[in-house]
């Protein structure tokens, strides 16, 4: 049947749509970043640049109209060589079509699912179906994945001709939605804005809402403060943004100095009888998450006015399951301490420490702990925390401090942190439990994070470049030789020389970890020079492979050239998009070094503050254990006993100069005490 016939090359067409989608995924543009920000995404080929003036729905549908007039160019080719599939569709085939797309997205198989609903929705068989129910939902499914996995033209393309008709309709609403989320989470929300518009009447309140949250984040983030807050203040109890409307309205009024104002703001989420009735129901998990930062900002707005018992209650209202608790408990520790209730102190000190889990206040927090000591009075307890906390830190500030200076080290620890290898075996030249802790440091950084989520994101879009390239090749092969039988384990190694090259590279990095490993071990001579000679021949190979020009089938003439053309310009427009990803990856890596670089000076810097911060501390030990010995001193003088020496032992502590002390032998005499002659 043409059904099964199909399979010959049908895999080349669903591989072309996940290549098309990869090539609307942004990529870093080669402009300088500024203040260790990434580079901003590039827009998808016959995208405009964000802040180019066009009607939003005209260009998406002129983009949608250019990548459906190519594909819809390789049904038409694949028509011509009997090659496509046939059978007509029914409503039921269609349903079991999107149950098992559904399917595959729910297992994270987004690019396979993509690729099915793009050789669906663009076949001429889809076209009876298109504004029936199963049609919309194929195309509302195809809008919402590409806009998921970063194609946003395309995805505004798809689910902006379902904003027809009624608001009430189901495809409406969620294709709003999905619209909003795609918007937040694109980082460049205007586009978004101009290509929902105005909504019609009848528009359910809390899409009105979700709206108006957009709206709101797109004028924040052009500093348009004023603005935004008008937006804000138009996202009602029904939408599932109020709580994160309301909660940025605050934090808008606070950095302008408008403490009363934001407080408020804050207390409208915080507090259960000021919140709207609905709000938790529509905010979901994500409310109560915002009202705890919302408490956390009362907390600091009250320690900002130095009141100091608002501030405990507003941090006590942080419940103890909460992922904010550690900072409530610090900084409920810092308002104690200030407000010089040292008790309050260390019970909030001690109730996080019984939590015996990390935060990002775990160096602040021991600094804390031992100034609390000594506000206290407790020098013994204070010093030896101090000493502790000197003890632990200073090597690794000294570690940081050496790293950083040095752009090869600096280039390992990136490479065994991106790897998950031991940064211990890295060569670093600091101890292994130092490694590790710059390691761990280095994860938790915000930026470095960043760069570290767009290079994964790189990677998974050349790896399904590479994958398409392969079966793009692989079509052109079965075209110019449909008989030839190609072995079932020759596909993983023969889909591109950038691939074999890739996998090179990362046998190159695992054997120079495991010199690395064998050199710090004092393994023997003869295994490692084994191993220095089979990294040699890698790297030798890797420089072949990287010269080598991508393979691929010429051409052949006739009535196949409409197909082989196709496959041809996609094969190279494939090979171009791989180029520019790798180019896009190599600009990523070099700004995720800098950004390790710039993460080990602030952690030297704020390391160095902590350490000077110590030092002073433990001077003031010495100084308090001074001025307790002379309070002392002058109590005796007056003929009063201390409190700290009432009961004591160290009886030889209150002898005066012309009296003697003799210790205790083990037995005792009559005659040895005053007074004591005929006790027995």
């Amino acid at each position: 049947m043409r059904r099964q016939r199909r399979g010959a090359l049908g895999a080349a067409l669903p591989a072309l749509a996940v290549a098309w989608a990869s090539s609307a995924l942004g990529a870093p543009e080669p402009s300088q970043p500024v203040s260790g920000e990434l580079p901003p995404a590039a827009p998808a080929e016959g995208e405009a640049a964000p802040d180019a003036p066009a009607d939003a729905a005209a260009e998406a549908s002129d983009s949608n109209d250019t990548r459906a007039s190519a594909l819809r160019a390789y049904q038409k080719a694949l028509q011509n060589k009997q090659l496509a599939a046939t059978t007509p569709l029914s409503t039921q085939l269609l349903r079991e079509e999107l149950n098992r797309i559904e399917q595959k997205l729910n297992d994270g198989r987004r690019d396979e699912a993509i690729g099915d609903l793009v050789y669906l929705v663009e076949s001429d068989r889809f076209e009876p179906f298109s504004q029936g129910e199963e049609g919309r939902a194929a195309r509302f499914l195809l809008g919402d994945a590409l806009g998921r996995a970063g194609a946003y033209q395309p995805a505004r393309g798809y689910l902006l001709p379902l904003l027809v008709g009624d608001a009430s309709d189901l495809w409406y609403r969620r294709s709003v939605r999905s619209l909003v989320d795609i918007g937040l989470g694109s980082g460049d929300p205007e586009p978004f804005v101009a290509a929902l518009g105005s909504l019609p009447a009848g528009t359910p309140a809390e899409l009105v809402g979700d709206v108006n949250y957009l709206r709101g984040r797109s004028h924040e983030r052009k500093r348009e403060y004023q603005a935004a807050l008008g937006e804000y203040a138009k996202v009602g109890e029904r939408s599932r943004f109020w709580a994160q409307a309301t909660y940025l309205s605050g934090l808008i009024e606070v950095e302008r100095g408008r403490l009363r104002q934001g407080e408020n703001l804050f207390c409208r989420v915080a507090e259960p009888k000021l919140t709207p009735r609905l709000a938790p129901v529509f905010g979901g998990d994500n409310f109560f998450r915002v009202r705890d930062l919302a408490r956390l900002g009362l907390g600091r707005v009250a320690h900002e006015q130095y009141r100091f018992d608002d501030a405990r209650y507003y941090y006590y209202l942080v419940p103890r399951d909460s992922d904010h608790v550690s900072e409530a408990l610090y900084e409920t520790a810092t308002t104690r301490y200030e407000a010089k209730d040292y008790d309050g102190a260390r019970e909030a000190m001690d109730e996080l420490k019984s939590f015996q889990q990390n935060h990002v206040y775990e160096d602040e927090a021991w600094l804390l702990d031992a100034y609390i000591d000594l506000a206290a009075c407790r020098f013994p307890s204070a010093d030896a925390k101090l000493s502790e906390f000197l003890k632990r830190y200073e090597p690794v500030r000294d570690a940081a401090r050496r790293v950083a200076g040095d752009a090869s080290a600096v280039g390992r620890l990136v490479e065994s942190v991106r790897t998950g290898g031991d940064p211990s075996a890295a060569g670093l030249g600091v101890p292994a439990r130092t490694a590790q802790a710059l390691a761990a440091l280095l994860r938790v950084d915000r930026r470095y994070a960043l760069a570290t989520r767009r290079l994964a994101q790189l990677d998974h879009q050349l790896s399904g470049l590479r994958g398409a390239m392969g079966e793009l090749d692989e079509a052109r092969r079965r075209l110019a030789v449909p008989d030839q039988v190609r072995p079932q384990m020759a596909a993983p190694l023969s889909q591109s020389s950038a691939e074999r090259r890739a996998r090179a590279e990362a046998q190159i990095a695992e054997l120079r970890r495991l010199i690395r490993e064998a050199e710090t071990s004092r393994a023997s001579s003869e295994a490692l020079a084994g191993l220095k000679r089979e990294a040699e021949a890698l790297e030798l190979r890797a420089r072949a492979l990287s010269v080598v020009a991508p393979s691929g089938v010429p051409a052949s003439g006739g009535e196949e050239q409409d197909l082989a053309a196709l496959l041809a310009a996609d094969r190279e427009r494939a090979s171009a998009l791989h180029r520019s990803a790798a180019a896009a990856r190599s600009r990523v890596e070099s700004e995720q070094t800098r950004l390790a670089h710039d993460a080990l000076l602030r952690l030297d810097l704020r390391l160095s503050r902590l350490l000077r911060r110590g030092r002073l501390g433990r001077i003031e030990t010495v100084l308090g254990k001074k001025r307790a010995l002379e309070l002392e001193v002058e109590a005796l003088s007056q003929g009063l006993l201390p409190q700290s020496v009432v009961d004591s032992l160290e009886a030889e502590r209150y002898m005066r100069d012309d009296e003697e002390y003799w210790p205790f032998d083990g037995e005792d005499w009559e005659d040895e005490y005053v007074g004591g002659e005929g006790l027995r």
